[in-house]
């Protein structure tokens, strides 16, 4: 087989469709391949694309300054000859992704090198898309590690300006991805407990696709909290009547300080976020929410309350698995206006208009002046020299984010939230062209509603900010503009009698139970071996073989433990424990004292944490089923 056969033919194993885009791109621009100095060289576009002295050292080179270990992600951007893609290949302790945009490139380069050996490699893997590149770190991605790029200079050059954006773009997509598993570790139990402990009243609440196109052809405004919806409230006082108006829980005060009633009030938090709307009179808004919102606000009286069971949250397949409903249409990516924007698209609005959805901080704040979070200030630290994120009023800002009776927990909560809001400070294009401050949750969003109007291109999206973020996909335009067509709503009284099948429900509560009991048994097993590995080892003082066989059952009970209970109850008990646990695991290439001392610490914490949120959990559901009984 010819050279191009190799590497097609291996590209297919692990990438048929890449495979075939190469095998049937057409060669437009053929690069000159030159020898200078005992190297092979490629010059594509005018470029050199790798070191003219001495290509193979500059590859070793820039992979010898990449950190390398067994979780580390070296993303290479450019192929080239294939000098760094196969010192990354032959050297990497962790994974390999070549990210590749130009099929061109491919297709000449495939003739050219053999690199059949190093594809196949499990740790290796090659995209040509950014969206693919942002698959495979997202499989490869853990909380404690972050993708390195590693590039040469020339490819810089070669891609000129668009470089600086690229690499804005592949900040975003990890960020995004790291936030995701954070939210896996941090959330996954806490949302397990608030979904259970809401099924009482989740079986009184109607699934949003319940009523699907009430409002089909109306405008829908989504009111978030940014600084510009001051500059928006006559406005919306003017045009009230002809538009559907969902707000988030932040911006839920700033309206009712102006006497503006919205339809709909969406909060889907699983912390006790009631601070946002306490002291007002909600009995005629509608209430959008989650499965998993703390059940404190379901205390509020609303006039209806509606279930938003977004399919991108993994708790929410427990509860759609309970009570039968289809939840291919609730789309949501994390942010509260997101949820708004699709809970606008449900009910069939087909002109969706944003106010206050800013993503980033103007003129100095950070959120509208009535907000919840309005102390949240955002200047320019000249002896820092860098932006800073502050509050006016710290003991009022704390106020706003906890209702803790304690003042020193309340500091505390607020004093993190703003560490975490300058650590994660950030800039983003905006509207008007220039790089404006944010902070990283902010820009991740960004790209979340631009796919979203691609995906959903049959209605018409605006954003009033006009000083914002950049959000392409929207029109940016006044909301006068927006609005001044608009007609009359009418009719807004949605009547609905919706019924969940509460039997089928309690039989799958008791089929958890049922199942716990199985995890008990394994539990203790487990238990059981730990006991003995900590004494062989204390016993041995090292790592002797009883201790080895030791490990190797706690790893076999382990691995029964994480993998054969995915999707149900205790997948979501263990979540975070076998995060960190996993990630020691990869971590350990070799077993001695220090690394078995530590993989014992980790095991007696899984196993700890698992029979103790596993009994918490067991008890929550027997008293939600006695509840609905």
């Amino acid at each position: 087989m010819s050279v191009f056969e190799n590497n097609i033919n291996a590209l297919a194993l692990k990438d048929k469709d890449l495979a075939s885009k190469i095998a049937a791109h057409i060669v437009s621009d053929v690069p000159q391949l030159v020898c200078e100095n005992g190297f092979y060289n490629i010059i594509y576009k005018n470029i050199y694309l790798h070191n003219r002295e001495n290509p193979l050292g500059e590859a070793k080179e820039i992979f010898m300054r990449a950190e390398n270990t067994p979780v580390t992600i070296h993303l290479i951007y450019g192929l080239g000859l294939g000098y760094l893609f196969q010192v990354a290949a032959a050297n990497s302790k962790g994974t390999v992704i070549l990210y590749e945009p130009d099929l061109n490139l491919l297709k000449i380069v495939f003739n050219l090198v053999d690199f059949s050996k190093d594809i196949l490699k499990n740790n290796v893997f090659i995209a040509n898309t950014l969206d693919k590149a942002g698959e495979y770190i997202y499989q490869k991605s853990n909380t404690k590690n972050t993708p390195l790029m590693l590039t040469t200079n020339s490819y810089m050059d070669l891609n000129g300006a668009g470089f600086n954006e690229l690499v804005e773009k592949l900040r975003r997509m990890v960020g995004s991805y790291t936030l995701d598993l954070k939210y896996t570790k941090k959330k996954f139990f806490p949302q397990l407990s608030m979904m259970i402990n809401n099924i009482p009243s989740l079986i009184k609440e109607t699934p949003l696709t319940a009523v699907k196109d009430f409002y089909k052809g109306k405008t829908a405004v989504v009111v978030s909290a940014g600084p510009t919806l001051d500059k928006n409230i006559d406005t919306l006082k003017r045009y009230r009547d002809n538009y559907v108006l969902f707000v988030v829980g932040t911006a839920m005060k700033t309206l009712a300080k102006h006497g503006i009633k919205p339809d709909f009030l969406c909060i889907i938090e699983s912390y006790d976020s009631t601070k946002q709307i306490e002291g007002l009179d909600l009995s005629e808004v509608n209430f959008i929410t989650e499965p998993y919102s703390h059940p404190n606000l379901r205390k509020f009286q609303f006039r209806k309350v509606f279930s938003h069971i977004s399919a991108n949250m993994p708790i929410n397949f427990l509860w759609s698995d309970m009570c039968g409903e289809n939840i291919e249409e609730y789309w949501s990516k994390g942010t509260v206006s997101y949820t708004a924007i699709n809970a606008a698209r449900i009910l069939g609005c087909s002109k969706i208009v944003l106010v206050g959805q800013d993503l980033a901080y103007i003129e100095g704040q950070c959120y509208s002046k009535d907000s919840a979070y309005k102390d949240l200030v955002c200047s320019y630290n000249k002896e820092l020299g860098k932006w800073e994120i502050a509050a006016k009023d710290f003991e009022k800002f704390a106020a706003s984010l906890s209702n803790s009776p304690d003042a020193e927990t309340r500091k505390r909560v607020a004093t993190n939230r703003l560490v975490n809001l300058n650590k994660s400070l950030y800039y983003v294009k905006g509207i008007k062209g220039d790089m404006i401050p944010t902070e990283s949750v902010y820009a991740a969003f960004i790209k979340p509603l631009t796919e979203f109007t691609e995906k959903f291109n049959d209605r018409i999206y605006i954003n009033t900010s006009l000083v914002g973020a950049q959000i392409d996909g929207f029109a940016n335009m006044s909301l006068e503009d927006a609005l001044k067509d608009s007609k009359p709503v009418g009719d807004r009284n949605i009547g609905v009698d919706y019924k969940y099948d509460t039997e089928k429900i309690v039989n799958k509560l008791q089929g958890a139970l049922d199942e716990f009991k199985q995890i008990a048994a394994k539990l203790e097993s487990g238990k059981g071996i730990l006991k003995n590995l900590k004494n062989e080892f204390e016993r041995h003082k090292a790592v002797s073989v009883d201790v080895l066989k030791c490990l190797k059952k706690l790893s076999i009970n382990y691995y029964d433990l994480s993998t054969n209970y995915k999707n149900t109850f205790f997948d979501f008990i263990i979540a975070a424990e076998r995060i960190d646990l996993d990630y020691e695991m990869k971590m350990t290439k070799e077993f001695t004292q220090e690394t078995v001392s530590n993989y014992i610490a980790k095991m007696t914490n899984f196993y700890e944490q698992a029979e103790k949120k596993m009994k918490l959990t067991e008890q929550r559901i027997t008293n939600v089923i006695k509840e609905i009984e």
